[in-house]
């Protein structure tokens, strides 16, 4: 069955609901790859499900081999995330996975995984496969915190599905280093903080700075400020005419009350107020894309940003990009094996009127 009609629903996922072998199981499990992970033969620790982490994806992960992914736990501040005990459902062994990364908010933790093609490709006979896994993760005390049971689709990239008309909704940027491995990573809803002190001087005061015995410089005010930045969502719609729509949709917090006249402003009598924005912007512009491309060519002709207007919104072109689709997922890369990057969306609704609802649910997926 074909979908490359847009008004065509994905095909149903591979798999059904019987209960994987074990061999099955461990076949599936070693087609898996991770950057700091032990293999432990057994079953997965005891835990009871607490609800206290979550991941991204809040029921099924759709995933495709050959582009190596992001999985994001959340967890309270104070059970800090050490790493993961990650297993498919009736395997003999288990993965014990570091966090490889972690957010600057401190509450959301990340590791990558990959699944092999040429491995996968022996286990999975129709275009995709649905399979139960359990992700447990540990604290600093290596104790389990809690279990979450999700539904993995692995899908193999074809022609089943193709990308026209439908949203598709920006999960993660990556660039990778000769090796494949992560050096930078940007993810949808991520808060980017921006922790300093503001050191300044009392209005009028002829003495400051001072200095300390070591000559480090003593101001009259030290006020701690913490402000983020967010990408809330960024979608793309192709359309079968040659054309694609964009958005972005950024917040982000700032101090509203500057004091920027420095011959009025006291800092010694000035409480900052910080307040919050978003910024929505939408583009426009041409493609290349046909149904059963792997290559594709995106060009932003115009934008709602003003004329001359600095910092407003953020590139969305890209030339002979390396297009990886399958029916709920699309991965555009760039580079060689010199370094790559790698943007990886998500299929969306294929209604225009849906996109606030998705954008609304996606918003909630920590909850």
């Amino acid at each position: 069955m074909c979908c490359s009609d847009p008004s065509v629903d994905p095909p149903e996922e591979g798999g059904n609901n019987e209960p994987l072998s074990p061999e099955k199981a461990d076949a599936i499990m070693e087609t898996f790859s991770f950057i700091s992970a032990a293999k432990v033969t057994g079953n997965l620790p005891s835990v009871s499900n607490t609800t206290l982490t979550k991941t991204s994806s809040r029921d099924t992960i759709y995933t495709l081999p050959g582009v190596r992914d992001v999985l994001r736990i959340s967890h309270p501040e104070s059970r800090i995330v050490k790493g993961v005990y990650f297993a498919v459902s009736g395997s003999t062994f288990y993965y014990n996975v570091e966090i490889e990364r972690r957010e600057s908010t401190d509450t959301v933790g990340i590791t990558y995984f990959d699944i092999d093609p040429v491995k996968i490709n022996d286990e999975i006979s129709d275009g995709s496969t649905s399979l139960p896994v359990d992700i447990i993760p540990y604290d600093e005390s290596n104790q389990p915190i809690d279990i979450i049971e999700r539904v993995m689709t692995i899908e193999k990239p074809g022609d089943a599905c193709n990308i026209l008309n439908h949203t598709w909704f920006w999960q993660w940027s990556m660039l990778t280093d000769p090796t494949g491995h992560p050096y930078n990573l940007n993810t949808r809803g991520e808060r980017n903080m921006n922790e300093y002190i503001f050191k300044d001087c009392c209005l009028g005061v002829p003495a400051c700075p001072v200095y300390d015995e070591n000559q480090d410089p003593i101001y009259d005010v030290e006020i701690p400020i913490s402000l983020y930045y967010t990408i809330v969502a960024e979608w793309f719609r192709f359309h079968s005419d040659g054309t694609f729509d964009r958005q972005t949709r950024e917040q982000e917090s700032y101090i509203s009350n500057p004091g920027d006249d420095p011959y009025t402003f006291d800092p010694c009598s000035w409480t900052p107020e910080i307040d919050h924005r978003m910024e929505t912007v939408n583009y426009w512009g041409t493609h290349d894309y046909a149904p059963g491309d792997n290559v594709i060519t995106y060009l932003a002709t115009g934008s709602t940003c003003p004329q001359g207007e600095i910092g407003c919104g953020y590139a969305g072109s890209v030339s002979n990009a390396q297009l990886i689709t399958t029916c709920h997922v699309m991965a555009v890369i760039k580079g060689s094996e010199g370094g790559k990057s790698v943007k990886l969306l998500a299929r969306g609704s294929s209604s225009e009127s849906d996109v606030e609802q998705d954008i609304l649910d996606m918003d909630r997926f920590w909850e």
